[in-house]
């Protein structure tokens, strides 16, 4: 993806392409366009959630650490 978008926007286009595909209304090319460029946008929002579970795992490790700490003192 050239531009960054949040997880929410991507959402939003992301059922928007799934909304035009289902309505069946396209030529077939623009059809195999919109799938592609749907594949590409979930792939791009598994990553966005990977990297926010990673951070909550961050977050969460460092927490417990400091409670372990506090709780030696």
């Amino acid at each position: 993806m050239a531009k960054k978008i949040t997880f929410e926007e991507g959402m939003e286009t992301l059922e928007a392409l799934v909304q035009a595909l289902e309505a069946g209304q396209m030529p077939l090319e623009e059809s195999f366009k919109t799938y592609e460029k749907a594949v590409k946008l979930k792939a791009e929002l598994s990553r966005l959630l990977d990297e926010g579970d990673k951070r909550i795992r961050v977050l969460t490790e460092t927490g417990e650490r400091a409670l372990a700490e506090e709780n030696k003192a």
